[in-house]
């Protein structure tokens, strides 16, 4: 990291760095906890074209929640039957746009959308079912509660079947939700999916051959018996002895943990408070709800960690409205100076994804790093209106 401040140019007063290593630390943790299965990274966590095309190059699909996010998908070169399209409100343009992707999973959020795919679909038709659980996701990111916008309600399930038996369905979908918590709520919701696929292939002999068991976990450290390898011994118990192909749609379980930024201190304001280049523009999410628990630390412009006695300030971003505040009363070096740069940690997932448009301030550079050396991936970039 020392290696990218004497890279930065004059007008680089913040960068954001990808973590290569830590990417892929977790990526194999994933798949070792889940072998054998399709995973498809969600896109709207990090869109990071370079970042796609990474992980896309170590043989891992895309999730697209838009069509925008189908055609980034293809810009980085995934194979379409490695891409899952997950949109609750598709045009028919864009149905007509994946109708025919050979492979592409496209997973409908009404039994009514079935309605628009032409009966000689060559992609492969999922329908969203709401599992109608409560596996412990933060109130903002569970989407499987009984009024969710998202899926056909798992309680509706002879709907659900005679659907399935009359359009060219091949996939069931559920999503209990981001950030899960419970996951014995989770396994209920696995095992009504598995149920579901199984009544349905009753009737017609392998006709649901895929299963997107989608919903996400809270970031974790790698260190013990984590989350992602207890929740993947349980989706190997609910499916053991069943062929169907299993697809997970994972993002800042995934990205979190693997980036950072840095930020010059602009202002050091005595007693308590600090203004630095990045604020509510990156950090969207966490100044309008609960900020995350980010790791900071001081480095000075000729590259030293800065030490010594600590005091609580206030981390105030850049943008005109009171609320642009990073954190308060987080502990930093007392000695802090202008020049200096605040390294905040574990900033891979839902940053640059949301980067906020308010006050028109460009995007920062971003880096790769990949344990070796540090790489540009792109230019500071100007917001279009």
């Amino acid at each position: 990291m020392l290696s990218l401040l004497p890279q930065l140019g004059v007008e680089d007063t913040a960068a954001i760095v990808a973590h290569l290593p830590r990417l892929k630390a977790r990526l194999a943790h994933l798949t070792a906890a889940m072998p054998g299965m399709q995973h498809s990274i969600a896109i709207k966590t990090n869109p990071q074209i370079s970042l796609l095309r990474t992980l896309v190059g170590w043989g891992y699909g895309l999730e697209a929640a838009s069509i925008e996010e189908v055609r980034r998908a293809k810009t980085a070169g995934c194979c379409v039957d490695q891409i899952v399209f997950d949109s609750p409100v598709k045009t028919r343009l864009e149905i007509a746009e994946v109708a025919y992707e050979r492979g592409m999973l496209v997973n409908v959020n009404t039994l009514d959308e079935l309605e628009r795919f032409p009966a000689d679909a060559t992609c492969v038709l999922g329908i969203r079912i709401n599992p109608q659980v409560h596996a412990g996701s933060p109130d903002m990111f569970d989407v499987s509660k009984n009024e969710s916008k998202f899926g056909v309600p798992i309680s509706n399930q002879s709907e659900l079947i005679r659907a399935a038996l009359a359009y060219p369905v091949g996939a069931l979908h559920i999503h209990s939700g981001s950030q899960m918590q419970n996951l014995e709520a989770q396994k209920e919701a696995l095992v009504g999916l598995r149920d579901v696929a199984l009544a349905i292939n009753a009737l017609a002999p392998g006709k649901i051959h895929t299963l997107d068991i989608g919903g996400g976990l809270p970031s974790e450290p790698l260190e013990g018996q984590t989350k992602m390898a207890s929740y993947g011994a349980m989706v190997q118990e609910v499916f053991r002895g069943t062929s169907f192909k299993l697809v997970t749609e994972f993002g800042q379980w995934v990205h979190a943990s693997a980036g950072f930024a840095l930020t010059a201190i602009e202002y050091v304001i005595h007693p308590d408070r600090i203004f630095v280049h990045l604020g509510a523009d990156f950090f969207m999410r966490d100044a309008y709800t609960t900020a995350r628990p980010f790791p900071l630390a001081v480095i000075s412009s000729r590259g030293e960690w800065r030490g010594g006695q600590q005091r609580p300030f206030d981390i105030a971003g850049p943008l005109c409205f009171a609320g642009d505040y990073l954190a308060h009363k987080k502990n930093l070096p007392g000695d802090l100076q202008e020049s200096d740069y605040l390294v905040i940690d574990e900033t891979g997932a839902n940053t640059y994804a949301l980067w906020s448009r308010h006050c028109s301030r460009t995007v920062p550079s971003y880096w790769a790093w990949d344990g070796n050396s540090i790489v540009k991936w792109a230019e500071r970039q100007t917001i279009g209106f």
